[in-house]
């Protein structure tokens, strides 16, 4: 799917909202449609647009069909907002260096949100950017990609991937959730004996900066927050980073 199809879509704010229902999982036009301020044909022509997008999915359960979206069906746009980094500042996402002296991994971006606005796009959001073809256990099995990915951004909470069974694989479980500056995670993907991780928030001129560190610094876990923060990057520096 083309990058312009699912710009266009994502252009009208009631399919946007659409969206945001369906990450509770699959529902029929009836109840997607519910508190919307357009009628339940309307919805049916706007979830046409997502079909045709690659942005949802129907399928026929009974006599009604239920919508639901599409893991990474927003990839192509994702890509291309990043090709569109051209600021050597934005084009290396201020990355640093894997600190291989203390075994701890070390990242950083800066972005033109507010840390606020990072906040919500890193742990609200993230199922509208975060890589699942390469980052969650899924990915790694084989099996059918996530329907949806969230994260519980409280003490105790969880950073989790739901299947279309609604069967759920936990990647972290939160430790400190401080809103909206510092997350601390107890993660497993990748890790199955565990490590920590923390992302901090911090304002910056014109923005903030991410700062993210793992205690445990090897090839497959630099590879997968390379992978996630360059996508983070590319949808929190776009003028649409908060689809």
């Amino acid at each position: 799917m083309s990058y312009e199809t699912i710009l266009t879509a994502l252009a009208d704010p009631t399919r946007r909202a659409v969206l945001d229902r369906l990450r509770r999982g699959p529902q029929p036009v009836g109840r997607i449609a519910d508190d919307l301020p357009v009628s339940r044909p309307a919805v049916s022509q706007h979830l046409k647009v997502l079909l045709d997008a690659g942005l949802v999915s129907v399928r026929a359960q009974g006599t009604r069909n239920l919508y639901a979206l599409v893991p990474g069906g927003a990839g192509p746009l994702g890509d291309w907002l990043g090709s569109l980094r051209t600021d050597p500042a934005d084009a290396q996402p201020d990355s640093a260096v894997t600190d291989t002296a203390d075994g701890t991994l070390r990242r950083s971006l800066t972005t033109r949100l507010t840390p606020s606005e990072a906040w919500a796009l890193f742990c609200d959001d993230l199922s509208i950017w975060w890589p699942v073809a390469r980052v969650s256990l899924s990915a790694q099995s084989g099996g059918a990609l996530p329907q949806i990915v969230t994260l519980d951004a409280r003490p105790g909470g969880h950073l989790q991937e739901v299947l279309f069974d609604g069967s759920r694989g936990i990647w972290a479980t939160v430790i400190t959730a401080r809103a909206p500056g510092y997350l601390q995670l107890d993660w497993r993907l990748e890790t199955v004996d565990g490590s920590v991780v923390t992302v901090v928030f911090t304002p910056q001129d014109g923005g903030s900066r991410l700062t993210l560190t793992q205690d445990t610094d090897t090839t497959r876990t630099a590879d997968l927050w390379d992978a996630v923060l360059d996508r983070f990057s590319a949808a929190a520096n776009s003028s649409l980073s908060n689809f």
